[in-house]
Formats: C-alpha cells, sequence, structure tokens
C-alpha cells in the first residue's frame, strides 16, 4: 500500500481517533476509581519512581541546576534526562498542577498517533487489509496497551518512541527517492538519540539501524552501508554520550546506564543490596517479596535496632527449602546481621543528611562479599536451577497475565463475568505474544528477513531481563509488546495460510 493511498484510507484516520478517546475514557475512570492519596493532584497516577523523573526537570526550572533531590553526586544522573525534558517543556508554558494536565493529554496524543505508525508497519509485514486493520483495532481502542499513559513514568512514551522509531526505518526502507530516504534515516536516528536518553535500557533496539540499512544497501557497495551506519549510529548515540560525558565530569568517573547503586547514594539503595538481589535472583525471587522483608530491616537498623530477628527469619523462610537446607539458617543469618550492620553504619549519615562516603566501608564490603560468596556457590550447586529454571520462572511471570494494570480492572470490577472475561481474553492475547516470538524465531524467509532481525532483537532483550534483569515489573516489557503483537499477527497470518492450503 502506498502513503498515497494510507493518507486516503479513512478506517485509520478514524481508528486514531477513537484510540484517543477510548484511552482517555479508560485513564479517566481509573483515576476516578483510585484512591486520591495515589495520585499526583487528582491528574496522574502516584508511584516511587515518578518524582525521580520530575525532580531534575523541576530544579532545572526553578534554579537552573539539573539533579534531583536525593543526597550526593548520584542526585545529578540518577535518572537519565529523556522523559524530564519531556516534561520540562509543560512546565515551561503552564503552572503546575495543569503541566500535568498537558503531560497526560500529550502522552494519550503521542499513543493515539502511534496507532498510525503501527498500522503502516502491519501494512508492510502482514500485508493482509483485514488483519491489519483488526490489529490496529486491538491496539488502539482496547485497553491492552494504555496502562502507563496517566503514569509519570518512561512507560508513558517510550513505546510510542520504539514505534516511531520503528515506522521511521520502514518509511526510510521503502522510500525511492534518495533524499527523503537519507531524511528519513536522520531522522529515525534522531528518535533513537531521544530514546536512549528516555529508557538507556532499550538501547539494544540501536541494532535496527545496521539491520535496515544493510537490507536496503545489500545490492550497493559495501563502502556505502559502512559510512551511512556510521554516520546514522553517531546521531543515534549523540544524546547518551553528551549525558554520559556531562556526569563524567561531575563524579570523575563513567556512571552508567542506571547508577541507581551509586556509592555516595544515601539511600535504600546501596551497593550491599545490589549484591544482596543477585543472590535472591539466582532462584528468582519476585521484588515485592524482597521488598516485604529487606526495607524493614534497613528501616529499623536507622532507627538504631539492629537486634531484632523478625524479618531476617521472614526473609529466610521466603527462600525455597533446598537452598535454606544447603546453605544453613545459621550461615544466612549472618549474612542478613552483616547487612543490618550496613544499615546502621549507613545511620550517622542519614540522620545527618550526609551523602555517603565514596569509599565503601569495610562493613559493606564485607556484605558484598558474603552476598557474592552466596551467589557463587549457588550457582555451582543449582546449576539448572541458575542458568533453565529460574530464568523460565522470570519468563513465566513476564508473559502469562493480561497487562490491564488498571485499578478498575485490578480492583474495581474485578470478579464481574464481563471483567474476567475481559482479563481471560487479553490474559490468552499477552500470552500468545510472548509465545509467537519464540516461534517466529524459526520463521527464517527471506521475504522476512526485516521481520526476523527485529524479532530476534525483541528475543535479546526478552532474554536479558529474563536471564540477566531477573527483577522483573510488568512496565519492563510494555516498551517492546506492540513488537509482539506485531510478530504475533504475522504469525496467525502464516498460520492461516498454512491450514488453507492444506485444506484446498
Amino acid at each position: 500500500m502506498s502513503f498515497i493511498n494510507l493518507i486516503k484510507n479513512k478506517s485509520i484516520w478514524i481508528i486514531c481517533i477513537l484510540s484517543f478517546l477510548s484511552a482517555l475514557f479508560y485513564n479517566e475512570l481509573n483515576l476516578n476509581k483510585i484512591p486520591k492519596e495515589n495520585t499526583r493532584t487528582g491528574e496522574t497516577i502516584l508511584t516511587n519512581d515518578g518524582a525521580s523523573y520530575l525532580n531534575p526537570a523541576i530544579s532545572f526550572h526553578e534554579k537552573g541546576i539539573w539533579r534531583e533531590g536525593s543526597i550526593g553526586n548520584q542526585g545529578y544522573f540518577l535518572r537519565p534526562p529523556g522523559y524530564g525534558i519531556f516534561y520540562l517543556f509543560f512546565l515551561k508554558i503552564a503552572d503546575y498542577p495543569l503541566t500535568l494536565k498537558l503531560l497526560k493529554i500529550a502522552q494519550l496524543l503521542l499513543f493515539s498517533v502511534s496507532v498510525y505508525w503501527l498500522f503502516y508497519i502491519l501494512t508492510h509485514l502482514i500485508k493482509n487489509k483485514k488483519l491489519v486493520l483488526l490489529g490496529t483495532i486491538i491496539y488502539g481502542i482496547s485497553p491492552f496497551f494504555i496502562g502507563f499513559l496517566y503514569y509519570t513514568l518512561t512507560e508513558g512514551i517510550s513505546p510510542e518512541l520504539l514505534i516511531l522509531f520503528t515506522f521511521l526505518l520502514f518509511k526510510a526502507y521503502h522510500q525511492r527517492i534518495i533524499k527523503k530516504k537519507n531524511i528519513y534515516y536522520f531522522l529515525a536516528a534522531l528518535t533513537f538519540a531521544y530514546l536512549l536518553i528516555v529508557r538507556p535500557q532499550i538501547g539494544l533496539f540501536g541494532i535496527f539501524i545496521p539491520l535496515f540499512i544493510v537490507a536496503d544497501y545489500w545490492n550497493q557497495s559495501i563502502k556505502k552501508i559502512i559510512i551511512q551506519t556510521t554516520l546514522l549510529t553517531i546521531v543515534a548515540f549523540s544524546f547518551f554520550g553528551a549525558w554520559e560525558y556531562r556526569n563524567y565530569k561531575i563524579a570523575g568517573e563513567f556512571v552508567g546506564l542506571h547508577p541507581i547503586y551509586y556509592s555516595d547514594a544515601n539511600s535504600f539503595y546501596r551497593p550491599p543490596l545490589k549484591a544482596y538481589w543477585n543472590f535472591v535472583g539466582g532462584f528468582a525471587q519476585e521484588g515485592a517479596i524482597s521488598y516485604s522483608y529487606m526495607v524493614p530491616i534497613w528501616k529499623n537498623a536507622l532507627k538504631g535496632d539492629t537486634s531484632s530477628t523478625v524479618y531476617i527469619k521472614q526473609a529466610i523462610s521466603s527462600f525455597p527449602k533446598e537452598v535454606t537446607h544447603h546453605f544453613g539458617k545459621e550461615r544466612l543469618i549472618k549474612a542478613f546481621k552483616t547487612y543490618q550492620q550496613t544499615a546502621f553504619y549507613q545511620k550517622q549519615y542519614w540522620d545527618k543528611k550526609q551523602k555517603m562516603p565514596k569509599q565503601l566501608a569495610d562493613i559493606e564490603l564485607e556484605s558484598i562479599n558474603i552476598f557474592n560468596q552466596l551467589t557463587t556457590e549457588y550457582k555451582k550447586a543449582f546449576w539448572f536451577d541458575y542458568h533453565i529454571k529460574s530464568p523460565l520462572k522470570v519468563f513465566k511471570t513476564m508473559a502469562f497475565h493480561s497487562n490491564l494494570s488498571l485499578f478498575i480492572f485490578q480492583k474495581t470490577y474485578r470478579g464481574l463475568w464481563w471483567m474476567e472475561t475481559l482479563r481471560y481474553f487479553f490474559y490468552a492475547l499477552h500470552s500468545f505474544c510472548f509465545l509467537a516470538m519464540l516461534i517466529n524465531l524459526f520463521n527464517f524467509k527471506k521475504e522476512n528477513m526485516l521481520f526476523y532481525g527485529i524479532n530476534f532483537a525483541v528475543f535479546i532483550y526478552v532474554f536479558y531481563l529474563c536471564y540477566f534483569q531477573r527483577g522483573i515489573e510488568e512496565r519492563y516489557t510494555l516498551p517492546v509488546l506492540p513488537l509482539l503483537f506485531v510478530g504475533a499477527i504475522l504469525l496467525v497470518k502464516n498460520l492461516y495460510f498454512k491450514i488453507k492450503a492444506k485444506l484446498c
């Protein structure tokens, strides 16, 4: 379908408008039903992380300094600046809380426009008008993809930015006029540059640039492929490079993609906690369970209480029996007691609201070493569990749910027959999207090489979450869910024609 025909297709524009209205309806209804204390001035959903994205923009708007409110150098670079810049734009044109209203309207508009971008991608990959329209309707009008549009988190814009990036690459690939082709490739690289400072963890998808360039210029000179890829890659990583250079000038060292455990941070997120996460990640303990005992242990120690073992016993009781049996309760209690002492050491800085020393204390290093040793031993003693069973457990948690995270779906209307029917339908759809990703790994056909590369990149991202990160929240997979959805529709089309061919 040509671009002119796409423009003339009234159906897609109607779907875009209905997508805006339906997303507005779902989120406003949810905002009306959720307890007011869980909202930010009744405009957006309040979360623990939300402030850390907004505060740097507020600080810059009021004081000209880009930093979050936490103590120490970490406050300058705790979060990447992309979403804060997005929020800053609205701070410049309106007063609070109108700023939040404009922010969420912009996120709704971005989502509704992304419906067209997804439609375009589906049109060029699926080439089946009915399936394309059905997929576009499900994406745009259903509540499946709109769960974070009223949050002040990167997930409010990162899925749409990834779709835009992919859309622009497809536009460039199908454009025959060289000047326009170069413009689309440049815009794609620029979009990715911004996406990277919104959500650096999605940086893997920069591989789309050489993927499309190679596919586009395969029959031309290798020199052209190398030059084009190099120039676009420089553009794509320019914003992030500038951000990291700025952070290096402040900290005197490379601080990484997401320095939440930075050494001078006077917060719960200290390096010993990171070592602990690596240990419990070995058997894929869910974050909510770990927080239920680690936060009280930390808070009590900050109050001077290091004698209580209630939460330590709770922690050990949450471990798999084979883990407790292998290491023994005494050794595990000692590990938690040592961690407790790290929090007690932190107390002197916490009480004075001072940043922590950049050089870790001996007790912190001891705690890190203890948890690292536990992790190393766990890997050896439970090889299959660590390398196979636990990642599969994370995949199960990640893939098999309805993705209907709004309060109205999980609380207000839960249990009603129509709500349960809706939840089961989207549970099946969400699960199928992830299973389709795995099946499509074997869909290696010449005419689908671009999609195969896209699907493989999505698989690598999901594999990273399952095997390396392991601490999973629903929102981590949201940016790639539209691409997973495209893969699911493509699989349906392939299966349909295979079955049809056999019946005929």
